[in-house]
């Protein structure tokens, strides 16, 4: 019947004749039910989010596919995100969350509110070095107060579970941020590790794109964030509203209000009658020195630290402080250490180096014929990861006959 309907249209329209006032109620209104049913058809059971992403099939015609052609929802400019150093957006957009107020209320007790006062105190040289590094990354200035709850800005700082220094990382979590090894971990220095963690931050945002799963994934780690996404049935997926409906771990869905409860504290004292530091001035002479406080020499063989800050007529504390990462107290045997030195003490340093006798390593092994360092860790009940790390070495690395090989057994 539709084949006849079209055919006869053709003939009409070859004889310039009106289909419809020939046959309104037949011809016109079949061709107007075909269209529509061939629209209705085309959306059948499907959602306006299915619509837009549904790829073209090969036979649709160009013409279709500009029409249809999906373009990336561009973002006005007042919502695109931008960190301005004075605005803590991130406490702005959620200051009025129940969750927030809650931590709030709870620093705001008067043992919570010296344990501020004491890690604000203690926290300046590491502050500014963070808040610099965030400014040059335009990054949320929020990240600068992290610390206070990851490790109350204590680079000794170790949970039960193993995470270390200010940023508390596990060592599973250092591969392509930071050296742990025999004699060094990076956890424990200041400054590597605070431009670890705001590397891993900024790197989770851009899995993410947005700050708060950014901060929870640094907190319970990618996989459990990526499993609460996949397994929540609401249809926002964003920190909130995963944490609202128990879809992650407790510990997670306190850390981003705390934070920002911090925040808002420590950005805004005077608003709670407080009076905390934040460093303003020392920020501004910080920046505007044109030396850093400390420089570095590079160090091949073990010196105890203690030695070489006798002959540089430096504090012992002070160089050890400089010195964090080396966590046996000297720098490494077989590889090159550079070592942070206070600013101007580069030619004393220089010369302890010089004059300052190296560690007779208490343990140290020359290799003989058919020894491998699978058989020397046998003998001396060590790694073959530890030997490597110790000597500089390659697992697959062939030994040398009177090879000196230094065994990481120091007390």
């Amino acid at each position: 019947m539709k084949k006849h309907n079209r055919a006869l249209l053709a003939l009409l329209a070859a004889l310039s004749l009106n289909p419809a006032a020939i046959f309104p109620e037949n011809i016109a209104d079949t061709q107007a039910t075909e269209q529509k049913q061939e629209e209705s058809a085309a959306n059948t059971n499907k959602s306006p989010e299915a619509e837009k992403a549904e790829p073209q099939t090969e036979q649709n015609s160009s013409e279709i596919k500009e029409e249809t052609k999906i373009v990336p929802e561009e973002k006005t400019e007042d919502e695109t995100p931008k960190y301005d150093c004075n605005r803590f957006l991130l406490v702005e957009e959620n200051i009025d969350r129940e969750e927030v107020s809650w931590w709030r209320d709870k620093y705001l007790q008067e043992h919570m509110v010296k344990f501020l006062k004491d890690v604000i105190a203690r926290s300046k040289e590491y502050r500014l070095y963070a808040r610099k590094l965030i400014r040059e990354k335009q990054l949320p200035p929020e990240l600068e107060y992290l610390p206070v709850i990851e490790s109350a800005y204590r680079t000794s700082a170790k949970s039960k579970t193993g995470a270390v220094g200010l940023w508390q990382f596990m060592p599973n979590s250092v591969r392509n941020y930071l050296t742990l090894g025999e004699y060094i971990d990076e956890r424990y220095d200041p400054w590597k590790s605070t431009e670890a963690g705001l590397a891993k931050l900024k790197e989770n945002y851009d899995i993410y794109g947005d700050w708060a799963l950014a901060l929870a994934a640094y907190n319970c780690g990618n996989g459990k964030i990526k499993s609460a996404i996949s397994k929540s049935t609401d249809e926002k997926k964003d920190y909130w509203t995963l944490s609202k409906n128990n879809w992650l771990p407790k510990q997670t869905a306190d850390y981003v209000p705390q934070l920002l409860a911090v925040c808002q504290i420590c950005n805004d004292p005077k608003k709670f009658n407080l009076e905390l530091d934040k460093f303003d001035e020392d920020y501004e002479k910080y920046i505007s020195q044109e030396n850093d406080d400390y420089e570095f020499v590079p160090v091949k063989k073990p010196y105890l630290l203690s030695h070489l800050a006798k002959a540089m007529k430096v504090d012992e504390r002070e160089l050890k402080r400089l010195n964090q990462a080396l966590i046996k107290g000297f720098t490494p045997p077989a590889t090159t250490y550079h070592l942070r030195i206070p600013f101007g003490k580069k030619d004393d340093a220089l010369a302890a180096l010089k004059s300052v006798k190296p560690m007779d390593f208490p343990f140290k092994y020359k290799v003989v014929a058919g020894d491998s360092l699978w058989s020397i860790s046998r003998k001396y009940g060590v790694t073959v990861q530890a030997l490597c790390e110790t000597n500089g070495i390659k697992e697959k690395a062939i030994l040398r006959i009177n090879q000196i090989i230094y065994i990481p057994k120091v007390k």
